[in-house]
């Protein structure tokens, strides 16, 4: 009784009665004994099935009832749950019956006449009802075991104490070789390999019989004689009182993971020794294994972590950095890049190195890791630069020699093509060398050609090219030449620099030279004809005499006269109100519109009439005076503007174009604001164009200057586009508006396939950017079915009208206006 007695919670019985007296009598009874209780009474199948849903502890049923019987309620009960308590208490029930209804299922039964018994019943069941559910679940976890065991990819077997073999699994058979008939009895010697010697078995049996479980690898030999390697785990089996019965084994195959190690562990070892670096890295770039010649050249010592460095930390500078960029890509893409790049060695230093970089991918054709080579080519490197510095440099002076100036050359012109600027070549020779050489010796004229030639050096910028071109000569390749005045600024420096006198020995001498001059692009554009005919100038220069120059050209002399002079009328022009815009109409090819115009600046010389734009341009620009020149043509095309508004022309704009000096003055924010707000400017209604050199020169700053002038209203254009750099980045990053094609592209756009290739190009790349196109230099009905075909929005050239004055361009919009309406 103390069982129930000591419930926690209340005792769960359903009773199946008819009479509900009966069942109160039963719950009193049970409650006297001090039973806690819930319990519910139902007389019909469907009440006891609807309570069969919920969990009881124990069900009591009469056997006699109206409309149900016993037996019945007994069937329904067993079908819900075999192994709930059931007890029949009833007065009717005889004795045969009662024993037919113990063998149905039914646990006792007790007469209601007696209810002594009924306590007792339902304790000693409960207490049964517990043990089969116990029983039945060590059955459950037996048998899941038992298939665990069975169906285990492991190696499993059972020896008694002594080591004889009771039992192996399905994973032993297939591992082994051996059936279980053919294994059972014998020990696990038979899979002796002969590969361990008794001291490894003698530990062995020692940690198992001590009740240890032993741990660790066997190499076994199985039925078919072949090695395997087995990771192993043997547990003893004790009974209650502690003594050993059995001993468990379990293996796992790990043949193809040691042969693995074992190549791995070789591969290692190879690495380890290879004087190359040799790194893994993950595919984003972080780095999982780096060799020992690898750290010794980054300066690592042996226990840091690397696991914390990327791919691009093992290169030296940001070049480096942008350049292994760049080869990631291609690797993840094509799976292999080699190059050069420079490695960060220990201390900062730069060590040059070949590289290779190879994708690793896994069977579904993912990349699952990279691997890197790099070879320290620094001899090599010296080596080459040794060879190269001796093959385009003078021994005697180590100046460039004729090769190298002939390298150095062609760069200079391609900037100065881009920069519309000139180069000048200067041929330099010694005078009177030969005296010097005759009277105190060659070494003497050795160590005065050295000495001249450092001062040379000393004279020029590190983007100039002093060269040696043999004996007593020397040819200067001088950049940023905008005029003939920066060519005489170069020779008075020259000369400067020999003032003072070379010291040989005792003697002080004192160097004089003539200088033969020749320009590009008016003297030649190529290095040969330059060469040439500076040589021609600089013997006319000595026939005059010793310290003498001249330019290849005579007139140039008087070029440079006649450009001071035209330079000091430029600066009473805009005084004097010389100067002009004229408007160039721009066509939208979709409306057949004139839409704008492109204000162009001219120059009314009272002596010399129009002076053409390529003559003063330059000169404004070198002078400064585009400044106010420029913000002059601002407020001229803006003024016009307004007045084509009162004319009636809506929805149509100007632009002009604002050039590098312009660009860089710090106040050209406030002049277009100024301007903007006095002429009542509309949205988007003026445009800037500027080159893309502009851009080029300074990004950052550039980009500045352009979002404060776009936030505005201000459209912004790129001008001449393809001449310069043609760099695409800007197009994305900038504020802009509009792509001009450059004339050149267009001129023979319809017999060149290149060019028409370019336009068409441009176009579609302007487009997906969301810039508008302009065509210039269209002058054929060709050129603009051609452009209006590749969707080009925009177009001006004389096609549509040559550059008007502004009493003609007003009648032409007049006529266009007209035929429109």
């Amino acid at each position: 009784m103390s069982n129930t007695q000591n419930h926690v919670t209340p005792l769960r019985i359903l009773l199946i009665e008819d009479m509900e007296d009966d069942a109160q009598l039963l719950i009193d009874h049970l409650q006297s004994e001090g039973l806690m209780l819930e319990w519910k009474r139902v007389d019909t199948e469907s009440d006891i099935n609807m309570r069969l849903q919920e969990s009881w502890d124990i069900i009591v049923s009469d056997f006699s009832m109206p409309s149900l019987i016993g037996t019945r309620a007994l069937e329904i009960v067993r079908q819900h749950d075999p192994d709930v308590p059931f007890i029949f208490v009833s007065g009717t029930i005889g004795e045969d019956t009662a024993v037919k209804a113990m063998k149905s299922g039914a646990q006792d039964y007790i007469m209601k006449e007696n209810l002594n018994r009924l306590l007792p019943a339902i304790e000693r069941e409960l207490r049964e009802a517990q043990a089969r559910r116990e029983r039945h679940q060590a059955e459950q976890i037996l048998r899941k075991l038992s298939l665990v065991v069975k169906q285990a990819t492991d190696s499993v077997f059972i020896t008694d104490s002594k080591g004889r073999i009771e039992y192996v699994n399905p994973a032993f058979e297939k591992l082994t070789g051996y059936a279980a008939n053919e294994i059972q009895g014998r020990t696990p010697a038979v899979l002796s390999s002969g590969r361990h010697d008794i001291v490894f078995f003698q530990k062995l049996w020692r940690i198992i019989n001590c009740g240890e479980i032993f741990k660790g690898i066997l190499i076994n030999r199985r039925k078919n004689g072949e090695l395997f390697h087995e990771e192993k785990v043997i547990t003893p089996l004790k009974d209650v009182q502690g003594h050993i019965t059995h001993f468990v084994s379990t293996g796992r195959d790990i043949t193809t993971r040691m042969q693995v190690e074992e190549a791995n562990a070789r591969l290692i070892s190879i690495l380890e020794a290879t004087p190359d670096l040799v790194a893994i890295f993950e595919q984003e770039g972080c780095l999982r294994y780096l060799n020992q010649t690898g750290r010794r050249l980054l300066g690592l010592n042996f226990e840091e972590d690397i696991s914390t460095y990327y791919m691009q930390d093992l290169v030296l500078n940001d070049a480096s950095q942008r350049h292994i960029s760049q080869a990631l890509l291609v690797v993840r893409e094509y799976g292999i890049w080699n190059g050069e790049t420079v490695l960060r060695g220990a201390g900062g230093k730069g060590l040059p190195v070949s590289q290779v970089i190879l994708a690793h991918r896994n069977t579904a054709g993912s990349i699952e890791y990279l691997s890197t080579i790099m070879r320290d080519i620094s001899d090599r490197k010296h080596f080459e630069a040794e060879l190269w510095h001796q093959a385009n440099h003078d021994r005697l002076t180590d100046l460039p020699n004729r090769f190298f100036l002939v390298d150095r050359f062609t760069s200079a012109l391609e900037y100065a093509k881009r920069q519309g600027e000139y180069v000048a070549l200067l041929f330099l020779d010694l005078d009177n060398f030969k005296r010097i050489n005759d009277n105190l010796g060659h070494a003497a004229g050795d160590f005065l050609l050295q000495q001249f030639a450092e001062r040379l050096k000393g004279c020029f910028r590190s983007n100039d090219t002093v060269a040696r071109h043999g004996g007593d000569e020397f040819t200067i390749v001088a950049t940023d030449i905008k005029n003939t005045e920066d060519v005489l600024r170069l020779l008075q420096k020259l000369h400067t620099a020999f003032e003072r006198p070379i010291v040989i020995g005792s003697q002080n001498i004192y160097v004089t030279f003539s200088v033969g001059i020749a320009l590009y692009p008016h003297d030649g554009d190529q290095i040969e004809d330059l060469l040439h005919h500076a040589d021609i100038a600089m013997y006319w220069a000595k026939s005059s005499g010793p310290n003498q120059y001249r330019f290849y050209a005579s007139e140039m002399n008087a070029r440079g006269h006649e450009l001071l002079k035209l330079e000091g009328d430029l600066r009473l022009a805009l005084k004097r109100e010389e100067f002009l815009l004229y408007y160039q109409p721009q066509l939208d090819l979709r409306s057949g519109r004139i839409i704008g115009i492109e204000g162009l600046i001219r120059w009314q010389h009272p002596l010399r009439g129009f002076v053409s734009p390529v003559n003063f341009i330059p000169l404004l620009e070198n002078s400064g005076m585009i400044i106010p020149v420029g913000e002059w043509v601002l407020r001229q095309a803006c003024k016009a503007h307004r007045i084509i508004r009162e004319a009636g022309f809506d929805n149509f704009r100007v632009s002009i174009n604002v050039s590098a000096v312009q660009f860089n003055d710090e106040y050209l924010y406030e002049k277009i604001n100024r301007t903007l707000q006095d002429e009542q400017m509309p949205q988007q209604a003026l445009e800037l164009e500027i080159t893309e050199n502009i851009l080029i020169k300074d990004p950052m700053s550039a980009a500045e200057t352009l979002r404060a002038i776009h936030a505005l209203g201000v459209r912004i254009a790129i001008d001449d586009f393809g001449t310069g750099y043609s760099s695409l980045a800007y197009l994305k990053r900038l504020p802009l508006n509009v792509l001009k094609i450059d004339q050149t592209f267009v001129r023979d756009l319809i017999n060149d396939q290149s060019d028409a290739a370019i336009a068409e190009a441009s176009i579609s790349l302007a487009h997906k950017l969301g810039l508008e196109v302009i065509a210039e230099g269209v002058e054929t009905v060709q050129q603009l079915e051609f452009l209006r075909t590749h969707d080009c929005d925009l177009v001006q050239g004389y096609y549509i009208s040559k550059p008007l004055p502004w009493h003609e361009l007003m009648k032409f919009l007049q006529t266009k206006l007209l035929q429109h309406e």
